[in-house]
């Protein structure tokens, strides 16, 4: 699937808000320099609107074969691992709970050496000219006009690098998500928290796998306390191995979304 839907109802194209130039001119220099940089900070913000409503970057979406019109279903949004795509998702809805949730997956924005493997860039989570908060916020949206998806059950997943993605998008934009699940992320990049008040009584169940390393290990550790510091519920589960999300060991992530579907949250 491709995000080929375009719709620019919700964008300005004549951003009539900003103050013409030739007032701000006249303004008081405290003014004038106040008014500028609000003008150029809302610029830069419709180019990102523009960019990602534009945007045909490769998704994928999985929809119950039991899909029931008027049930609001809660929505998975999947993160892949390296060397694989979002062409998971089916496996990995189907491993999860094949009725009970939408899914929607994105491909990575680093092309790896193998036919339909991609990962995660390290530097930049841009995908074409749109960063990726505004690329899901707009897919999810459009996705919401088209199917039955509840707003309030929103959850951000991955596994390895996609785990770190999804931490990363989690902690940025914690108002959009009831939650998250990060199975065996390798916890090695700063994140940078958004508003720790939306945190507050949010759920992530994070796996981690007694075969990795002791440094891997220190940092999901200090990722846990960031994040409980901030409010979070913490759900910490030590594998043996690292778990495979398309296999039935993954079975056990529905019964915690299903009891994790309280949170009230907004996309």
């Amino acid at each position: 699937m491709f995000n080929r839907m375009q719709s620019h109802s919700f964008l300005q194209d004549n951003p009539s808000f900003l103050i013409p130039n030739s007032q701000i001119d006249r303004m008081p220099l405290e003014l004038r320099e106040l008014c500028e940089s609000y003008n150029s900070e809302c610029r830069e913000e419709k180019r990102e609107e523009d960019a990602a409503a534009q945007s045909d970057w490769p998704v994928a979406l999985f929809v119950p074969s039991s899909y029931v019109e008027n049930y609001a279903y809660p929505l998975v949004i999947w993160f892949h691992d390296e060397r694989s795509s979002e062409a998971e998702l089916n496996l990995v809805m189907n491993a999860i709970g094949d009725q009970n949730y939408c899914g929607l997956a994105i491909r990575g924005n680093q092309n790896l050496q193998g036919p339909d493997e991609f990962g995660w860039s390290k530097t930049s989570l841009q995908f074409g000219s749109a960063p990726l908060h505004k690329l899901i916020n707009i897919t999810a949206r459009r996705l919401r006009r088209a199917f039955h998806i509840h707003s309030e059950r929103i959850f951000v997943a991955g596994s390895g690098s996609g785990a770190d993605v999804a931490l990363r998008l989690f902690a940025e934009c914690p108002q959009w998500f009831a939650g998250a699940i990060a199975i065996d992320p390798k916890c090695n990049e700063e994140l940078l928290l958004g508003d720790t008040s939306e945190m507050r009584g949010k759920n992530i169940l994070q796996t981690v796998s007694r075969t990795a390393s002791d440094e891997d290990l220190a940092a999901n550790l200090e990722t846990v306390r960031m994040f409980r510091t901030a409010g979070v519920q913490m759900d910490v589960r030590v594998m043996d191995e690292p778990l495979d999300p398309c296999s039935n060991s993954a079975r056990f992530l529905d019964s915690w979304l299903i009891s994790h579907l309280n949170c009230e949250t907004y996309v």
